[in-house]
């Protein structure tokens, strides 16, 4: 999370993330910690498995803050005008409250919305058996008119191109991922150091600021309530789900007292170190281990601390697994390292991350050096998502921070937040204001779309001036909602065409997935099901912005996509779903099919994460899962095969 917060605190927001293209937020039961848990850290992150976007989930303030839009959106009304927004068997998104209604020659049945709504027979019931229907929502006003600005550019870009050849980007610069993040539930160690990025807890709780130096170690710990015990939740190695000898020693400097809780094995104390070996699980909870500092000198304090396996170099940075599973990615998106989706309410370089703090406490997250360093040492572009409300100085130095550090020829992609459009996240509801209240449109999600576009071409100028000596490694993105390219065209739309002098790239999200409702008792009827969508996400939605972006010679590219399979009420069929080796044939062919429409790049969603009843994201469950296991994964390196990709 971006805050410290009570441990209470951070289940609720684990508990009420989202995917990133679904319209509602499912819960988890009570989010307080009885007193029988809060001595059991393993029944406590049971209740964590319920995220669908591992680190990006909402913060508690925002999630009131949307019910506040949500409560104060004017109450549906029989509207004067309908508007067309989904055929049969799709969905219907509508831009505020408002009534839908479905059917066709005359015929409809009507259901009250404030965000989205399932087009279907099981939602509406027939009103017309026999004929194919369709969806409209209600309007005071009539559709808007898309006019596209005059003159846009002619020629459109095909595919990204070499800084250093002037020839078609490699086919690896096509292939993107979208990293984890840094949490100790996701199955990714990300840093060499099983601590770095971390919280500490006071009895399960994150610990109160007050408590802790600049470094982000605490002053004193004596174990009284004034210098209270802290601990921190380790994050297991790729080699601790899959041998039996993984052993880990810690180290610091100072002086106090450490301890180890957890299924300890091997337990050695030495000279400011401990080491211990790893009880190999690939259960969440199986082989947790936890550090705590006992007792800790004020004059001479436990620091620099550090936690590793013994086989690797103390000046090691990177877990060596993550290098090697991310090499067939020439582009890494850093969302879930950003705050782009906790949206705080303001990032200043002052209050930023830096790297050397052990505890990334900043209000974007993650340093920008770190991103930076990870995306160098994979020979990969970075694609960075700005939080809303960082300020021009922030963007500015941060354009200058990136410039200086990834290689002259490499691309470097900025995209301002995330999703902006989806009510799931802080961001929207805040543009959705802005926009309203600057008299963008009185259409409140029209309002939002332009805001977006406003913003972009306000922050976008101060990076091409820092990339003004090489302006082919700049990607400026504008990213839209793939199964509506009305949104699309209202960005290119909003003061004249403007957007289009301060974009290179539009992106979409174009996931796959059948709606829970269609879904019906025989696999294989559902996996053909799936098969069949995948395709067509491509072959139409995608299709529609790819007519928009030629129009306006910009990049067609997505930052997220796969399957977006969603089954609360059977966990055991999404998983089934997601784990048939049939999935390997979809994704190829699905990567195939975006190849042979924009012959661009495709970031996936998303590396690594276990699954659970509110979706399946990760391409494999774990670090280190066998590949024979993980049909998404061969599916994505199959496709890499046939464009020839490094693994």
């Amino acid at each position: 999370m971006r805050y410290l917060m009570t441990f209470a605190g951070l289940l609720l927001a684990l508990c009420t993330a989202t995917p990133a293209t679904a319209q509602t937020v499912a819960g988890c039961g009570t989010t307080t910690p009885t007193k029988a848990e809060a001595a059991s850290i393993p029944k406590l992150t049971l209740k964590a498995d319920c995220f669908a976007k591992a680190g990006t989930a909402a913060s508690k303030a925002e999630q009131v803050h949307r019910a506040a839009i949500v409560a104060a959106a004017p109450k549906p009304v029989e509207p004067k005008y309908w508007i067309d927004c989904a055929k049969e068997t799709e969905t219907c998104r509508v831009p505020s409250a408002t009534r839908v209604r479905y059917g066709a020659a005359g015929k409809f049945a009507y259901r009250d919305t404030t965000t989205a709504i399932g087009c279907g027979n099981g939602t509406f019931g027939d009103p017309a058996p026999g004929i194919v229907k369709t969806c409209a929502y209600g309007s005071a006003t009539p559709a808007p008119v898309m006019t596209p600005a005059p003159s846009p550019i002619a020629t459109p870009l095909p595919a990204p191109v070499s800084t250093v050849t002037g020839k078609p980007a490699a086919a690896r610069d096509r292939l993107g991922l979208n990293v984890a993040g840094l949490t100790y539930y996701g199955g990714e160690p990300i840093y060499a150091n099983q601590l770095y990025g971390l919280r500490w807890l006071v009895n399960w709780q994150g610990i109160d600021a007050r408590f802790l130096r600049p470094d982000g170690f605490p002053i004193a710990v004596d174990g009284t309530a004034a210098a209270p015990v802290v601990t921190s939740i380790l994050n297991p190695p790729a080699t601790a789900k899959t041998t039996d000898d993984a052993t880990t020693i810690c180290r610091w400097e100072g002086n106090g007292e450490v301890s180890l809780g957890g299924n300890v094995n091997k337990l050695k104390h030495g000279d400011h170190s401990v080491q211990f070996t790893w009880t190999k699980s690939i259960k969440e909870d199986g082989g947790r281990m936890w550090l705590s500092i006992m007792r800790s000198n004020a004059a001479d304090p436990v620091r620099a601390m550090d936690c590793r396996l013994t086989t690797e170099a103390r000046d090691l940075v990177f877990a060596p697994s993550v290098l090697s599973y991310l090499k067939p990615f020439g582009v890494l998106r850093f969302l879930d390292q950003s705050a782009a989706n906790g949206n705080p309410p303001s990032v200043t370089w002052a209050t930023r991350s830096v790297p050397g703090d052990l505890i990334q406490r900043g209000t974007d997250n993650i340093a920008i050096e770190n991103m930076v360093a990870l995306a160098n040492a994979n020979g990969s572009s970075p694609w960075f998502t700005v939080p809303w409300n960082a300020d021009a100085d922030y963007h500015r130095r941060m354009a200058q921070l990136v410039h200086d550090s990834v290689p002259a020829g490499k691309p470097v992609y900025v995209e301002i937040s995330n999703e902006v459009w989806n009510y799931s996240f802080g961001q929207a509801g805040q543009a959705q204001t802005e926009g309203l209240a600057a008299g963008l449109s009185d259409n409140a999600f029209q309002a939002n779309i332009r805001r977006l576009a406003q913003k972009t071409i306000e922050i976008m100028p101060i990076w091409a001036e820092v990339y003004k000596d090489r302006p082919a490694d700049l990607v400026r993105v504008i990213a839209t909602q793939a199964d509506n390219a009305w949104v699309g065209g209202n960005l290119f739309e909003f003061d004249n065409g403007a957007i289009a002098k301060n974009i290179d790239a539009v992106a979409i999200a174009p996931y796959f997935k059948i709606d829970t409702d269609k879904l019906v008792a025989n696999h294989a009827t559902n996996m053909t099901a799936l098969a069949a969508e995948a395709k067509r996400q491509v072959a139409f939605q995608s299709a529609a912005y790819k007519t928009l972006t030629d129009k306006w010679g910009k990049r067609l590219i997505a930052y997220e996509g796969g399957q977006h399979q969603i089954d609360p009420d059977n966990q055991a069929r999404l998983e089934a779903m997601n784990r048939d080796p049939a999935m390997e044939g979809i994704y190829r062919q699905y990567l195939t099919d975006w190849q042979a429409l924009t012959g661009d790049l495709f970031v996936l969603y998303s590396a690594t994460g276990p699954f659970s009843k509110y979706g399946a994201w990760g391409l494999r469950e774990y670090a280190g899962q066998p590949l024979s296991e993980t049909p998404k994964l061969r599916g994505v390196l199959d496709f890499a095969d046939t464009q020839d990709v490094p693994k």
